[in-house]
């Protein structure tokens, strides 16, 4: 009997937490709709579906940036910012949001009433210049720049040559740590690791070399001086985009570009 039991009770838990029914490999529980704001944790796509699968980037969030939270389905947060309606990960997001009366019983009939958009305010792109805004490049000197009117395209601002470099991805990364890399002894790593706040002012926004050991590079963030490891290409493009600034086209243009050196 208390076996049966046992049985009876396992086959009720597994018909109560059924996962929800999914649609061209996404989910589409009932949408809720959602009033409030939040702000985003790290760079991240909106995208035009609640869906990783066959979805369409619509903007690039860098980290920080508030969004107005407008409904939620399944794991993702439907959101609109300077024009664009699209949905976001619920763990990308420090959502103060919270649920309002209506409810769509289907996701279809939601999105057929509120579509997804892309930005109406968008600046259109100009040549890129030959010399520098010298005010914008002393706030940018060292970032990683995100292009948050296009796909997320990241740029790195180089502290010495004073130039952005396109971060295209893990290889390009690598050859950005081989390129712009600065040899330190690891007398001075050891100071920079142990907080040494001077050395690492001195050195804000460059990668560094641990030369004396196996070569490890690490980031030293402008904003805040902190190390970040960059252990191999895909984890230097990783880190480095988790740490970048937003910046829109009309800025991006006002920079100057040059290719990556090859060393």
């Amino acid at each position: 009997m208390k076996l049966f039991i046992s049985l009876f009770s396992i086959l009720a838990l597994v018909g109560l937490f059924a996962p929800p029914a999914i649609a061209s490999d996404c989910y589409v529980d009932p949408v809720q709709e959602y009033s409030g704001s939040a702000t985003i944790k790290s760079a991240v796509f909106m995208r035009d579906q609640a869906c990783m699968e066959g979805s369409v980037v619509l903007v690039t969030l860098a980290s920080g940036v508030s969004v107005k939270v407008v409904g939620f389905t399944d794991g993702w947060y439907r959101v609109e910012w300077n024009g664009a309606r699209g949905w976001i990960g619920q763990q990308f997001l420090n959502a103060g949001a919270s649920q309002t009366g209506t409810t769509w019983s289907s996701y279809q009939t939601y999105m057929n009433e509120y579509p997804s958009k892309s930005q109406t305010s968008a600046t259109t792109p100009t040549p890129a210049v030959t010399d520098n805004d010298p005010a914008l490049l002393n706030r940018v000197r060292g970032y990683i720049l995100l292009q948050v009117q296009n796909h997320g395209e990241a740029w790195y601002v180089d502290p010495i040559s004073e130039k952005r470099y396109y971060m295209k991805d893990g290889p390009t990364a690598y050859q950005m740590m081989r390129s712009f890399g600065l040899g330190v002894t690891e007398a001075d790593y050891a100071r920079m690791a142990s907080g040494d706040w001077s050395m690492k002012n001195r050195l804000r926004g460059r990668i560094i070399l641990r030369v004396q050991e196996h070569g490890e590079a690490y980031y030293i963030h402008p904003k805040d001086l902190t190390l970040h490891y960059l252990q191999n290409g895909e984890e230097a493009y990783r880190v480095m985009r988790l740490y970048s600034l937003g910046i829109i086209n009309a800025d991006l243009d006002r920079l100057s570009v040059s290719s990556i050196p090859l060393k």
